[in-house]
């Protein structure tokens, strides 16, 4: 469960279901976000420098969120459309994330507002293995 799930199970602008997907296999441990910005990188590497920032910054969200919360093995993916880049994080748990209460003293849990804030689309496609949570920046290339 990853992109093409996503892509299948939900209308998202600017990707479709035939645009070319990698993926990446991560272990629940702290490295897994700084493996999965590399390989986004690596793999999306025309993408201007704001967008390409922004998007780092939400990859690391994605998956820390699921390092800490999900602790299961998570999938990572990206998909190249041609107007946006749709950007994939599968693990084994169910239900849906949350965002905590707003507490200006706690040192986390503002991930899922940084995301909503700083992307054009995000979601939760929920499958019979668990979920994946997905979003799209523009693919405004450098």
């Amino acid at each position: 469960m990853c992109c093409g799930s996503v892509l299948a199970g939900n209308r998202i602008g600017g990707v479709g279901a035939d645009d070319p997907s990698v993926h990446l296999d991560l272990d629940p441990t702290p490295a897994a976000a700084r493996q999965a910005r590399g390989f986004f990188a690596e793999n999306v590497a025309d993408l201007d420098a704001e967008t390409a920032q922004t998007a780092a910054l939400c990859v690391s969200e994605l998956v820390t969120n699921g390092v800490l919360h999900a602790r299961t093995p998570l999938v990572f993916g990206v998909t190249l459309g041609d107007d946006h880049v749709l950007v994939t994080v599968a693990d084994r748990a169910p239900g849906d994330p949350e965002s905590p209460p707003p507490d200006d003293s706690r040192p986390s849990g503002r991930g899922l507002v940084l995301v909503n804030a700083l992307v054009d689309q995000w979601g939760v496609h929920h499958g019979e293995d668990g979920k994946t949570v997905w979003f799209t920046v523009p693919r405004r290339r450098a």
